[in-house]
């Protein structure tokens, strides 16, 4: 599928290719197609050879790894307008974790070899693409720090703040995903998310299956950044 014009706002957007001017950019993206995948279904495993990355469009995919015990450590979950495994490729080594879409997404996929051959030819675009890792790897250690030094309240509540642009007043949303897979995101278990959303009933936020209501946007956020 051809990548459309919106598709290309949403490109834009990315880090990654946010400083590239428009030639380059169509030229990056010659050898890219659109594909569409369900829920469940598996984009990479770790130890493939990784011959391709991923910019997701829109819906969410789960990044993981498999445990001896057969259980899953959830590394992150990435949302449209994020790429996945461009590090992989551009250390030219296999996949080191498992991607599996966690809702139904659209998702353009890149062929690596034509991707490298250019950045190899053009230095300023390699710095690009540096800047843009060193920004993934920063939001990375914010995301450990905040599920270090807050709460799991307060970490659920961030979670859900992130999940509107409203900053005043009632929010109703749907969870983008079961809520096995929220706790596994915030770094905790099942029964600490349903504690979690427990206590955030003191804040105005009610759930009904995967739908969740904020009362007040403004008193979420206070609680969130408060000192507990």
């Amino acid at each position: 599928m051809a990548i459309s014009p919106q598709d290309k706002a949403i490109i834009r957007r990315a880090p990654l290719f946010a400083a590239v001017s428009e030639t380059l950019l169509d030229e990056l993206l010659k050898d890219a197609r659109v594909t569409s995948y369900r829920r469940g279904q598996i984009l990479f495993l770790r130890g493939d050879p990784a011959e391709r990355f991923y910019m997701l469009l829109d819906g969410w995919v789960k990044i993981f790894l498999d445990t001896p015990s057969g259980e899953q450590t959830v590394i992150e979950i990435m949302r449209g307008g994020e790429t996945i495994a461009e590090a992989a490729i551009f250390l030219g080594m296999a996949y080191p974790a498992s991607a599996e879409v966690a809702d139904d997404a659209r998702v353009i996929e890149i062929p690596a070899a034509p991707f490298l051959t250019r950045l190899r030819q053009d230095s300023e675009l390699a710095l690009t693409m540096l800047a843009a890792l060193s920004k993934r790897l920063h939001h990375l250690i914010q995301h450990i720090e905040k599920v270090q030094a807050f709460s799991t309240p307060q970490r659920l509540a961030g979670f859900l703040l992130g999940l509107t642009d409203k900053t005043a007043g009632e929010v109703v949303l749907r969870l983008p995903y079961d809520k096995s897979l929220v706790a596994a995101r915030l770094g905790m278990k099942p029964e600490s998310l349903s504690r979690a959303l427990a206590k955030l009933r003191d804040v105005g936020v009610s759930t009904q299956g995967d739908t969740v209501r904020i009362a007040d946007i403004a008193l979420l956020q206070d609680f969130s950044e408060s000192e507990e």
